[in-house]
């Protein structure tokens, strides 16, 4: 069986979008408590504790990338995230960067997998970090491949699709 031709599939090198945020030492003192760290440690060593990048989403318009890359909400689930560390980024940075679209697989189910990458620099050009997502927009429910729930079936124990992955 091959690929269904009528997915819209985005290209390899298209971006989707670009964001830049500081490294503001109240927001990392507040990112400490909430992941269960010490924040006097955490400022004290000025440097980012390495899951502060997943800061990064909070400056983004999720909905408007769900829409650039015309997927269907209700049918997409994350597939993963993985970060690759470069150079330290310090309290009084700003990480700049653009997502793109580095990887795209159309499965002959009709599942979509997008690979997004994002290569947060730092101000004088070092990279900081690089973060890849992975994007999965299932096939639409009752074609081959598609989710097929009933209202009964997470009562029984089934898993929604939001859940799968996490």
């Amino acid at each position: 069986m091959s690929a269904p031709s009528d997915i819209a599939t985005p290209d390899v090198g298209f971006v989707v979008d670009s964001v830049s945020f500081p490294i503001e030492e109240g927001k990392l003192r507040e990112f400490a408590i909430a992941s269960g760290g010490d924040p006097d440690a955490v400022l004290a060593a000025g440097v980012l504790p390495p899951t502060f990048a997943a800061v990064a989403a909070h400056w983004r318009d999720q909905a408007a990338m769900v829409r650039v890359l015309q997927l269907d909400i209700r049918r997409v689930v994350v597939g993963g995230s993985e970060w690759e560390y470069g150079a330290p980024a310090w309290i009084g940075d700003r990480l700049t960067g653009d997502r793109v679209v580095t990887d795209v697989a159309v499965k002959s189910s009709g599942m979509l997998i997008l690979t997004l990458t994002t290569t947060l620099r730092r101000e004088d050009g070092e990279v900081a970090v690089t973060q890849r997502d992975t994007v999965i927009q299932v096939p639409p429910k009752g074609s081959p491949g598609g989710l097929a729930l009933r209202s009964g079936d997470l009562a029984q124990g089934a898993r929604s699709p939001r859940s799968v992955g996490s």
